[in-house]
């Protein structure tokens, strides 16, 4: 069972922050340059990652931002968990990743 699990349908498992979505395209703009695939990762996550995945993507979107992308398509949360020394450290994880992208507006003519 993964995040996207737990919310629902198929409307409901799209997400999308300013510059950030897992739709293949950002809606309202053409992509023009691809960068590659772009990751955030966080340990030791205590929570509920649902409550959180909004700063997470933010956070997806500044990595990208820095190879000069000024967004992320495809943006996927993988979240999971192993021991460490035993079982009395519990490491969580969650992984952000997604294709980073240098978008335009499109423009509607007259």
């Amino acid at each position: 069972m993964g995040l996207f699990d737990k919310l629902g349908g198929a409307r409901e498992n799209t997400f999308m922050t300013q510059g950030c979505t897992t739709l293949p395209s950002l809606p309202g703009y053409d992509v023009v340059e691809s960068l590659g695939i772009v990751e955030y990762v966080i340990k030791n996550v205590a929570g509920d990652i649902t409550k959180r995945e909004t700063s997470v993507f933010q956070k997806l979107l500044e990595t990208a931002k820095k190879s000069g992308a000024n967004a992320v398509v495809n943006a996927r949360i993988m979240t999971g968990s192993y021991e460490a020394q035993g079982p009395k450290w519990q490491v969580t994880y969650v992984i952000a990743y997604g294709d980073a992208v240098v978008v335009k507006k499109l423009t509607c003519s007259p």
